[in-house]
């Protein structure tokens, strides 16, 4: 498997009229595909910029990031916004289901958004469910599940969307701690 990600340098600095905030310093880090990563630290150090950044949703300062051997400094917008679409999934830690809707529609919900017909979108919200043991809580809400169940309902929603061919990114995530599968 190749490399998948490259960071040499990663700085993210924010601005404020008062102050300089380095959220990033220097960082560093390779990612073979297939590789699982756990990003760890204190509250503060940099976690979630740096998922914002590796997700294509910010910029860093400085610094270089190669997604697949590519420079993601020269994709365009629309470029960042295919790729998040078709092969990058966040999990959040409050997972952000939808207590109106059903775990199925919930999981399809953003397959609504590319053009899927509506039989290829059933099928593959059926098999994300399968893979993560909740197809048979299709029909229940969000409300009637326990913490865990609603996490693997998050993860079934990111994986049905994510084509295996062009996968580049996935993050299966445990409840408390940001784990990615690169």
């Amino acid at each position: 498997m190749g490399q998948l990600i490259h960071l040499e340098g990663l700085t993210k600095v924010f601005y404020t009229d008062e102050i300089e905030t380095h959220a990033l310093d220097g960082v560093h880090l390779d990612i073979a595909e297939g590789e699982y990563v756990s990003i760890a630290g204190p509250s503060g150090c940099g976690k979630s910029t740096l998922l914002s950044i590796l997700g294509l949703l910010d910029a860093p300062t400085a610094g270089e990031y190669m997604l697949n051997g590519t420079p993601v400094a020269q994709l365009s917008v629309f470029d960042r916004s295919c790729i998040r679409n078709q092969e990058v999934g966040f999990i959040f830690q409050s997972f952000n289901l939808i207590g109106d809707l059903t775990v199925e529609d919930n999981v399809e919900l953003p397959l609504t958004y590319r053009k899927m017909r509506a039989a290829e979108r059933r099928g593959r919200v059926q098999q994300a469910l399968e893979r993560v043991g909740m197809a048979h809580r299709m029909k229940h809400y969000p409300g009637q599940l326990s913490g865990g169940q609603q996490q693997r309902v998050a993860v079934a929603r990111r994986s049905s969307g994510i084509h295996r061919s062009c996968s580049r990114t996935s993050r299966p995530a445990t409840s408390t701690r940001a784990t990615a599968k690169w």
